[in-house]
């Protein structure tokens, strides 16, 4: 699996199947971020690390970068926290990082480039190769890309049939800004979309905690299934 594009190791019997897919639109970070981050060479990708605790491999910088910060928290406001120390828990092992397309960049422009051919290569690749549980989109275009003519039939011939119509889900007794997170479920697959969590201007964490009785629902299915605490 040498040619997956991944933020964290594999761990066989965890994530390497059957797990729960963390996938944005591109490799990308502020440009604050940017400037901390160490140079490729330095960076000992054998060094095993979860998407909970970066900073084995990458870093105590790791802990600082606001995607990695926001999806940490975001798990806690929903019951779920992760956990940061050292290789953490089953649970932390069963999630694996990853990005729609291979790509690298701070600001998106132009959402159709993720439908060109080798992006949707990359996407697919990682699903096949990966069979995730749960997919947590993160960025609202992502559940229209999946639902493209050109993805959909090589998706769907993975995780299987749409089983339910897509759910579309918005808090309204909220005063601030309301977005809308989608769920898709598949007969192999559940599929959640959710607003970007670094550049979705307006979103605050107490809307993203609204919805922890769908995310609750959709997390404690996974453990079960995966057999962990």
């Amino acid at each position: 699996m040498s040619e997956l594009n991944l933020g964290n190791a594999l761990f066989e019997g965890f994530n390497d199947q059957n797990g729960l897919m963390i996938c944005g639109y591109e490799w990308g970070w502020s440009k604050e971020d940017q400037a901390k981050e160490p140079e490729e060479a330095s960076i000992d990708y054998s060094i095993q690390c979860t998407f909970s605790n970066k900073a084995l491999r990458y870093g105590e910088q790791a802990k600082q970068w606001r995607y990695d910060k926001a999806i940490r928290k975001w798990f806690s406001l929903w019951g779920h926290p992760l956990n940061e120390n050292d290789l953490g828990t089953d649970f932390d092992k069963s999630i694996v990082q990853t990005n729609w397309a291979y790509s690298c960049n701070n600001n998106i422009s132009d959402y159709s480039r993720f439908l060109e051919q080798d992006q949707i290569d990359n996407f697919i690749t990682h699903i096949e190769q990966l069979r995730p549980k749960v997919i947590i989109f993160l960025g609202r275009n992502l559940i229209d890309l999946l639902r493209n003519e050109k993805v959909w039939d090589r998706f769907t011939s993975i995780a299987g049939q749409q089983i339910e119509p897509l759910l579309t889900v918005q808090q309204t007794e909220y005063d601030g800004t309301r977005f809308k997170v989608f769920f898709n479920n598949f007969e192999n697959c559940k599929v959640v979309c959710l607003p970007h969590p670094s550049s979705s201007r307006g979103l605050s964490d107490e809307y993203i905690k609204l919805f922890k009785p769908e995310m609750n629902a959709v997390l404690s299915q996974f453990k079960q299934e995966k057999g962990i605490d």
